[in-house]
């Protein structure tokens, strides 16, 4: 059998709607040749973690572990991380090589992401500390549960780490100190002269895959962060975990400037999935499906929410999927499609059997476990309205 090769390429926070906009206005996605537009898939969980491990896996959520609840939030790695094997192991097994670049810290091996034969990470959110101090990928879980207590205050994650662990806190020092000022010009060329935050390394994965060739068969997942927050990065402007549960919301100045920009962001990253789709296909000797998708969309107000996560409404769960190939594509199918019912259609289509069918459930889900964050707890914050969303909810999707 001839080899097939496989691209998995996430649009990190693009939602269904603003896709549709981009393709009617742009059609990159529909000049590229054989292309199957999937318009009724649901994202099985509100934010990226989650998804995405419901994506290498199978499975929802529930069944996966990866998830966040009351107790366990998205800084809590030890616990909240991907603890199973992926569809990529298999892949591996079967002689493919397996490549992932990520500009998604929860999408990398810290998370659990770890089957990749070769992982490269192109991120501006790298830094442990939500600043400009960086310390080692070894360090990084461990300080975690520090920063899932104290957020981005540097100066009490220091003391507590100092009391409770000083051997940590001398490594952690001395780790900073090494790759910090790295970390800091990489900071300013990102803010000076790439365009942070609506460039946040789509156009360095690009150059990347155009540059580096892919030995086949291969499986090459990418994801692109440029749709997601932040958008302005301006203290007290920007859209966050914490923006929900305020008790006075953002004004629709600012609400009308993160559309705006949310906009610009998500053309870039619409732009340069197109791009990689273009060179991939192009440029591969074997037969190659390129899937284009998102992991979770993005509310600007509608539901009195804003962001992702924790809420299941159509503008966060439901999101574009597109099926590219060098030959002919199957029909699109009636129906609701879930992401969780990607695994089975890619190693179906390795090993040359494909079918469009195996995308689609009578009945698919969306889950969620809670607010995936730490929120600190201000005069600032409607503790009714956190206590609300920070529950275990689930949305059912079914095709009558």
């Amino acid at each position: 059998m001839k080899e097939r090769n496989l691209a998995l390429i996430v649009m990190d926070t693009m939602r269904l709607d603003e896709f549709n906009r981009l393709e009617q206005r742009h059609r990159l996605f529909s000049s590229l040749g054989h292309a199957a537009f999937v318009e009724k898939c649901i994202a099985p969980s509100p934010w990226t973690l989650p998804s995405h491990a419901s994506i290498f896996t199978g499975l929802y959520p529930s069944e996966h572990g990866a998830h966040e609840t009351k107790r366990i939030k998205a800084l809590d790695i030890d616990h909240i991380k991907l603890k199973m094997p992926t569809f990529v192991s298999e892949l591996n097994a079967l002689g493919y090589n397996t490549y992932a670049i990520s500009a998604n810290p929860y999408v990398t091996p810290i998370y659990g992401f770890s089957d990749f034969s070769h992982f490269y990470e192109e991120s501006y959110f790298t830094d442990i500390f939500g600043s400009v101090v960086e310390v080692s990928d070894r360090l990084k879980p461990l300080v975690a549960k520090y920063r899932n207590l104290y957020g981005t205050n540097l100066l009490k994650i220091s003391l507590a780490v100092l009391n409770n662990e000083p051997d940590l806190f001398l490594e952690l020092l001395a780790s900073a100190s090494l790759r910090t000022p790295i970390a800091a010009l990489k900071k300013i060329k990102a803010k000076v002269f790439e365009g942070w935050p609506i460039e946040k390394g789509g156009s360095r994965i690009v150059k990347r895959i155009k540059q580096e060739p892919l030995e086949e068969p291969y499986f090459l997942f990418v994801n692109l962060m440029e749709a997601h927050e932040p958008y302005v990065e301006k203290k007290g402007m920007d859209l966050n975990w914490a923006t929900p549960f305020l008790k006075k919301g953002p004004d629709q100045k600012t609400i009308n400037l993160w559309k705006r920009l949310y906009a610009k962001a998500a053309s870039k990253a619409y732009a340069y999935a197109a791009e990689i789709a273009k060179t991939l296909l192009k440029g591969a000797d074997n037969e190659t499906m390129v899937v284009v998708t998102s992991d979770h969309g993005q509310a600007f107000g509608e539901h009195d929410f804003f962001g992702h996560g924790a809420v299941l409404y159509d503008e966060v769960v439901r999101v574009p999927l597109v099926l590219l190939s060098s030959r002919q594509v199957d029909k699109v199918r009636p129906g609701y499609c879930s992401l969780v019912n990607l695994k089975e259609f890619i190693m179906e289509y390795v090993a040359g059997k494909e079918s469009m069918q195996k995308l689609y459930s009578k009945t698919v889900y969306a889950q969620s476990f809670g607010v995936p964050a730490n929120i600190n707890i201000t005069n600032a914050i409607d503790i009714k309205k956190l206590r609300k969303f920070d529950r275990k909810s689930v949305r059912r999707f079914t095709y009558a």
